[in-house]
């Protein structure tokens, strides 16, 4: 992105009259900016020239104005925000993934390669982030004598309009766009999908349930990265406490690790509970989990007992995969398999497979190539 032109700004401002109080205010603002290597934009409207979309859009996007207000020269723009796509989740309830439309998806992304990948994270924040994989993530907590792993409950559900508004403003940005810019990058949940808590978590998130606020949508692609500079406080909190009482911790998304090695001491469970309510988090108590020397210990889905690999019974899942297409077929696979694929073909079921290796060999490159090596085998086109 270009940088902001100071000298032509300053000259084009007094040849519109404007005071020298008035120009001298926008180019501290301005320079505020330029300091932290983000783009420089004043207004909305600002936005809309910067980004090359059409204003009008980007006011209804914010709610400024109805869609039958717009107008617009090009047509790909559509009234919906996002479609909503359900999942169900392994144990209760279900997931709602929020998609933006392509181009409020642009937009987004936008702001994603342009602001929010400029804020420097800390080192304990492992995931969505350029360079550093799940692999980096498990690594740090290799050969440890005790883990202690915890999962945030609601994760983005509880990073609400409110506290991403909070985000750009401490970034610089002036208060009126930052509130525009937290539009742009939140959505409301449908109304039922608050009903389909459970009691427990109705019971602790009680206020987000009465209020049902815009929230970060997962199947956008700035919210990770949104996700990831709210939870920088209690990450930066979690690495002073790590050097005091000797332990190692990590964060991959909702998902955080302690481990210790040797001499040190874990943080008591009550004292994470409190850091973690401190920042606006909560615990899932159902996932805390213990894991000492000599059983199986995991994090985010990978071994470490003997170096970081992904586990047996998972490779041993797409190793049987692939002998049962070599020998019965794909087709007679699927159809064997029916309720785990169902709406599968061929070819979709050919980038399902080759994903999980192409998974297993950014871990464990050896074995990937055995799998590899037989997947390649497979007669797909009969």
């Amino acid at each position: 992105m270009k940088s902001f032109p100071i000298e032509q700004f300053k000259e084009a401002a007094k040849e519109q009259g404007h005071s020298k109080e008035y120009i001298d205010l926008c180019l501290k603002y301005a320079n505020q900016l330029i300091d932290k290597d983000y783009p420089v934009i004043f207004t909305i409207e600002h936005l809309a020239v910067v980004i090359g979309v059409e204003s009008d859009y980007l006011r209804f996007l914010v709610g400024d104005i109805k869609w039958e207000e717009v107008e617009f020269d090009r047509f790909e723009y559509k009234e919906k925000r996002y479609k909503y796509f359900k999942f169900k989740k392994k144990r209760s309830g279900y997931r709602e993934i929020i998609a933006p439309h392509k181009d409020l998806k642009y937009i987004q992304k936008w702001l994603l390669f342009n602001i929010l990948n400029k804020y420097p994270l800390k080192e304990s924040c492992k995931g969505f982030r350029q360079g550093i994989s799940i692999k980096d993530n498990a690594k740090t907590h290799e050969k440890s004598d005790i883990i202690l792993k915890v999962d945030l409950l609601k994760f983005y559900d509880t990073i609400t309009e409110k506290r991403v508004y909070g985000v750009f403003r401490a970034m610089g940005f002036h208060g009126n766009l930052s509130v525009s810019l937290a539009k742009l990058c939140t959505a409301k949940h449908q109304p039922d999908y608050w009903e389909a808590f459970t009691e427990r978590e109705k019971l602790i998130l009680s206020e987000l349930v009465k209020t049902k606020p815009s929230i970060l949508p997962q199947g956008a692609p700035s919210s990770p990265a949104l996700a990831n500079i709210i939870a920088t406080k209690m990450d930066s909190r979690f690495e002073a406490l790590s050097k005091k009482m000797n332990f190692f911790y990590s964060r991959y998304a909702d998902d955080l690790t302690f481990s210790i090695k040797g001499d040190g001491m874990l943080p008591p469970i009550k004292l994470v509970l409190r850091i973690i309510n401190d920042e606006g988090f909560y615990i899932n108590e159902d996932k805390i989990q213990y894991m000492k020397k000599g059983t199986k210990q995991f994090v985010t889905g990978l071994t470490i007992t003997n170096g970081v690999h992904t586990s047996k019974k998972y490779r041993k899942q797409i190793a049987r995969h692939i002998h049962f297409c070599r020998k019965h077929g794909v087709e007679n696979h699927l159809n064997k398999n029916y309720n785990e694929f169902k709406g599968y073909n061929s070819l979709n079921f050919y980038d399902w497979l080759y994903g999980h290796i192409c998974y297993i060999h950014s871990i464990d490159e050896k074995y990937s190539n055995r799998l590899l090596n037989d997947f390649n085998k497979i007669n797909w086109f009969i």
